[in-house]
């Protein structure tokens, strides 16, 4: 009988300690793991809606073909507009601390609003001067990715 107590109460100890230690990794994931873990758990993020800045060269229903995959560093963008993947290129990323921006390899921030398992939302500002061709055909300005 007291054998039988002794594995009982053995089990549950280390029961707790197998259940404490896997709330201790998850409480030790950094804002930032969270944000790279959820980009890149999706093999391919697509667009549900974009606004474009007026007098843009594209149009909103331009970038409803728009798709972005993710992996530690490296984002990869496909099917935007003729001419407009200096929007979104492709390319090195870097995410901040506290998880809610990533910093392209032009240095364009995308703040992330929000950002969960199943959607996100990435708003960003164009710097002046980009365009497909010349001023008349401009990117510039703010545009919101809202991704699936």
């Amino acid at each position: 009988m007291r054998s039988l107590k002794f594995a009982v109460l053995s089990f549950f100890a280390f029961t707790l300690i197998f259940v404490f230690e896997n709330c201790k990794k998850e409480d030790n994931e950094s804002a930032k793991d969270v944000t790279i873990n959820i980009l890149k758990s999706k093999t391919q993020w697509v667009v549900s809606s974009v606004n474009v800045p007026l007098n843009s060269a594209t149009e909103d229903s331009d970038w409803d073909n728009f798709k972005v995959s993710f992996t530690d560093s490296n984002m990869t963008t496909a099917d935007y507009p003729a001419g407009a993947g200096l929007v979104w290129p492709s390319g090195t990323y870097s995410v901040s601390e506290d998880g809610r921006s990533i910093t392209r390899q032009d240095r364009v921030v995308m703040s992330l609003n929000p950002i969960t398992e199943s959607v996100f939302s990435a708003i960003f500002t164009v710097p002046e001067g980009v365009d497909i061709g010349g001023r008349l055909a401009a990117l510039d300005g703010e545009y919101t990715f809202n991704m699936k």
